[in-house]
């Protein structure tokens, strides 16, 4: 059953850190948050950058948070040394509204459920929203453009 608060966008966000920052994500695009697991290689593509993870028989493409959520708007310098591909956990995303995983964000840790709402229409910037919580702000994200973002960062690391 759909309650008015469901049918008006308002909602859930999976909150998590990544290098002491906080991020939130809505609740229905992220799949499952997995134990981190050793990434496989992927040829010509730096170790540090991304990899692929198994979940649950499938390739799951991940890529460095430190990467994938730079400020600028772009991905982080590829000479500056990232953090490594895989965290203490891993978010499975799905940026379609199914059941189909389509990235996995390695995360240092969940912070847990917080109010708020998916990101209404088509948004242009990653972060949809900032806003407090318990002293704290939070950046919403798209994950539309999450996934999107993630893919450049692999294709410019191959090209």
């Amino acid at each position: 059953m759909v309650s008015p608060a469901d049918a008006s966008g308002a909602g859930r966000l999976l909150a998590f850190e990544v290098a002491r920052c906080l991020y939130a994500l809505p609740i229905e695009s992220v799949l499952e948050v997995a134990e981190a697991e050793r990434a496989t290689c992927v040829p010509g593509l730096r170790t540090d950058m991304a990899g692929v993870m198994n979940w649950h028989g499938d390739p799951l493409p991940i890529v460095a948070s430190d990467r994938l959520l730079a400020r600028d708007g772009a991905a982080a310098d590829e000479a500056t040394p990232a953090r490594g591909v895989l965290r203490e956990q891993v978010l499975v995303l799905s940026d379609r509204g199914d059941e189909a995983a389509r990235l996995g964000i390695p995360v240092d840790r969940v912070v847990g459920l917080i109010e708020g709402r998916a990101p209404l229409g088509r948004a242009t910037d990653l972060v949809v929203e900032r806003r407090p919580v318990d002293g704290r702000v939070v950046a919403v994200l798209d994950p539309r453009l999450l996934v999107a973002r993630a893919g450049d960062i692999i294709e410019r690391a191959v090209a």
